[in-house]
C-alpha cells in the first residue's frame, strides 16, 4: 500500500521536496480513514510493516487502526523507504546502491523476509517509486513500467514459489479492485503492461 498525501506533495507544496519526513496533510489524513472504513479485512491481518518515515507511519496507525486496536504493533523497516535521493527521503537511491553494493538486492531480501514470515496475512505501507521495485516494476535502467500507486491505494500480492528471488505476482481479486482490466474485459496482470509508457 502507497502511503497518504504527504506535506511533501507537489500538490500542497513547489517546495514540498525539501521537506524533511514530511507528515500528512489533512487530506492524506482523510485518505487513511476512507480506506480503514472501506477495507473489509482488519481481522485477518497478522503483521504490519511501515516505511520508518512519518508519512508511512501515519498511514499505517490511520489505515489500520482497528488491527492496532487489537494490538497489532507496526514493524518500521528502513529497507522499505522510498527510493530517491530527495530531501524529502532518507537514504540513497536504490540504482545508486545497487551500483555500490553489487551482490546485494535489498528488494528480494524484504520479500524473503515477508515470504519466510509466521504471519501469512501482511500488511505493508511504503512509497510510490518503491513500491514498482518491490514488485518488480522496473526495467533495467530503473524506471517505472507501470503507472504510478494512487495516495492509499492498496494492492494485494501471493508468492509465486519458495525460491531465491521471492517472486511476487498480483492476485485477481487486487487487479479487480483497482480496475486492471484488459479491453475484452479479462483481468491483466499488471507485468504484461512491463514496458509500456508509465
Amino acid at each position: 500500500m502507497r502511503h497518504g498525501q504527504g506535506e511533501h506533495s507537489s500538490a500542497v507544496n513547489k517546495d514540498g521536496k525539501s521537506v524533511r519526513d514530511a507528515p500528512l496533510t489533512q487530506h492524506g489524513k482523510d485518505q487513511c480513514a476512507e480506506r480503514c472504513k472501506t477495507f473489509q479485512s482488519h481481522d485477518k491481518i497478522d503483521l504490519l510493516l511501515a516505511s520508518p518515515l512519518r508519512r508511512a507511519l501515519q498511514t499505517c496507525v490511520l489505515s489500520f487502526a482497528p488491527s492496532i486496536a487489537r494490538g497489532q504493533k507496526i514493524l518500521a523497516l528502513p529497507m522499505a523507504e522510498e527510493a530517491s535521493d530527495d530531501p524529502c527521503d532518507t537514504g540513497s537511491p536504490v540504482d545508486v546502491l545497487r551500483k555500490e553494493f553489487p551482490d546485494i538486492v535489498l528488494f528480494d531480501h524484504l520479500r524473503r523476509f515477508i515470504r519466510d514470515r509466521d504471519e501469512k496475512e501482511i500488511v505493508l505501507v511504503t512509497h510510490g517509486f518503491f513500491a514498482h521495485y518491490l514488485t518488480g516494476d522496473v526495467n533495467e535502467k530503473g524506471e517505472q513500467t507501470t503507472g504510478w500507486w494512487q495516495e492509499t491505494e492498496l494492492r494485494t500480492f501471493d508468492f509465486v514459489d519458495g525460491g531465491e528471488k521471492a517472486t511476487i505476482k498480483e492476485t485477481e481479486e487486487s487487479l479487480l479492485r483497482n480496475g486492471v482490466v484488459g479491453k475484452d474485459g479479462q483481468v491483466v496482470d499488471r507485468s504484461e503492461e512491463r514496458g509500456k509508457p508509465a
